[in-house]
């Protein structure tokens, strides 16, 4: 990991030093995504499955909601602290891949995302950030509440494409965990589930149209419920790609 960011770092170094691109205050937009990942963090099966997605971002001086879209590296942003909304999906699991033990309809994770540089020099951006985020289950209702600190290295390699890196553990309380890994012989207990460890790799096709994608490492070493039979795996592995479009965008620009 050392040697990867070093690499990076002498590759941002690089690129020409650019003034940060304004971007519009609000935008609603569209894309679709195709994805490969676990049935569930420490999961032995994986699948495949793609969905469109509609999206809204609020790019505020003190609040923001998707600030950089979906799936963007904000590697030019030189703000120091923001708060945000952070939000995730997951779930939709067969009880076959959770060894007969129920299905798990789709899961939302929403929830409030601090984020603080320790450095931004409008090309490259080291920042650190925190996010917590209640979890429900279509169907179900409230089953839990996740805590997600993050570190990550972003950086800029041309005028249109930005690479990001992070270390994000994931840690799940009040009943999130008994979700997923609770069996009639396992009382599954609140704490850490795993870390992500992703690349992201983002290209302005347009000011409108983005592509995307991340490869994300999931180690499971050291989890909590790790002695669940459920927890079947110590890495798991996930891709995606996909494309947003953006409909709407107000004429009103940020300063940064």
């Amino acid at each position: 990991m050392k040697t990867t960011l070093a690499c990076l770092a002498a590759a941002a170094a690089l690129v020409a030093t650019a003034d940060a691109k304004p971007q519009p205050v609000w935008e609603i937009g569209l894309g679709a995504f195709a994805t490969y990942s676990p049935a569930y963090y420490g999961s032995s099966e994986s699948t495949f499955g793609g969905f469109p997605v509609v999206y809204f971002s609020y790019r505020g001086e003190d609040f923001s909601i998707l600030s950089n879209g979906l799936y963007d590296v904000a590697a030019s942003s030189e703000k120091r602290f923001d708060f945000g909304l952070s939000v995730d999906i997951g779930g939709n699991v067969d009880s076959e891949d959770r060894l007969f033990l129920g299905d798990i309809d789709y899961v939302g994770e929403v929830g409030p995302k601090i984020t603080v540089a320790l450095f931004a020099n409008g090309t490259s951006r080291f920042e650190v950030g925190v996010a917590a985020r209640a979890a429900f289950e279509l169907g179900e209702g409230y089953i839990g509440y996740v805590i997600q600190p993050e570190v990550a290295y972003l950086t800029t390699l041309s005028s249109t494409t930005r690479l990001g890196i992070s270390v994000a553990p994931k840690f799940g309380f009040d009943g999130y965990n008994e979700r997923f890994y609770a069996t009639p012989f396992f009382a599954a207990d609140s704490g850490y589930i795993g870390t992500d460890i992703s690349l992201k790799l983002v290209n302005d096709v347009s000011d409108r149209f983005r592509i995307s994608g991340e490869v994300k490492a999931i180690s499971l070493s050291g989890a909590e419920n790790e002695d669940s039979p459920l927890y079947q795996e110590d890495w798991n592995y996930a891709v995606r790609i996909g494309f947003t479009y953006a409909i709407y965008q107000s004429e009103a620009m940020t300063s940064d």
